[in-house]
C-alpha cells in the first residue's frame, strides 16, 4: 500500500473550464500589460520609443494572423491538439520574452507569443462547446467573459506595478507557472 500513489482526477469538463480560462487570463493580460513598460524596455536595450513599440504590435499583428487559421488547424490536427501546442507555445515565448536579451529576439518571442495567443480563443471554444451540451453553453459564456472581458483591463495597472517594483521581465515570467499549470491539467486532467 505505500507504493501507491493516490492522484485525485479532476473532472474533464472542469478541467477543460480551468484550462481555457488560464489560457484566456494570460492571454488578456498580455494584450496590453506591456504598454506601460515599453519606455523602460527602449531604455534597457537603448533603442527609442518607437523600436520599442514593435514589442505590442509584434503581439496584435501575429494574434490576428492566428484567428483565421484556427479552424482548419484545429480540424486537421485535433482541437486538444491544437490548443495544447498553442498553450505551450505561448508559454515558452513568454520564458523566451522574459529572458530576451535584446530588443529583436523580444520582438520575435512576441510575435510567437500572439500568434499562438491567436489560436487559443476559437480552438478554446471549440473544445468548451464539445465539453458541454448546448443548453449548458449560454450560462457558461456568461461566467467565462468575465476573466476574459477583466483582463486587458488589468493589464496596464499589473505592468505598471511589476515594472515599477520588479522589472519588465516580469511582465511575461507570471505567464510561466500559470501556463505550466494549465497545460499539465490539460495533458493529465
Amino acid at each position: 500500500m505505500s507504493g501507491l500513489l493516490i492522484r485525485p482526477r479532476i473532472r474533464p469538463r472542469v478541467a477543460v473550464v480551468l484550462v481555457y480560462t488560464a489560457a484566456m487570463c494570460m492571454n488578456g493580460l498580455d494584450s496590453t500589460i506591456v504598454n506601460p513598460a515599453l519606455y523602460t524596455i527602449a531604455g534597457d536595450f537603448g533603442r527609442p520609443l518607437s523600436a520599442a513599440n514593435t514589442v505590442e504590435t509584434a503581439f496584435l499583428v501575429a494574434l490576428a494572423v492566428g484567428l483565421p487559421v484556427a479552424g482548419w488547424l484545429g480540424d486537421r490536427f485535433g482541437t486538444k491538439r491544437v490548443f495544447l501546442g498553442a498553450l505551450t507555445a505561448f508559454t515558452i515565448a513568454s520564458a523566451v520574452c522574459g529572458l530576451a536579451p535584446d530588443l529583436n529576439t523580444l520582438v520575435v518571442a512576441r510575435a510567437v507569443q500572439g500568434l499562438a495567443g491567436g489560436l487559443l480563443t476559437p480552438v478554446g471554444m471549440t473544445l468548451l462547446f464539445r465539453a458541454f451540451p448546448p443548453h449548458e453553453r449560454m450560462k457558461l459564456a456568461k461566467v467565462l467573459i468575465v476573466p476574459t472581458a477583466l483582463m486587458p483591463a488589468l493589464g496596464p495597472p499589473l505592468g505598471g506595478l511589476l515594472t515599477e517594483h520588479l522589472s519588465w521581465h516580469w511582465l511575461f515570467f507570471v505567464n510561466v507557472p500559470i501556463g505550466t499549470a494549465a497545460v499539465l491539467l490539460g495533458v493529465f486532467g
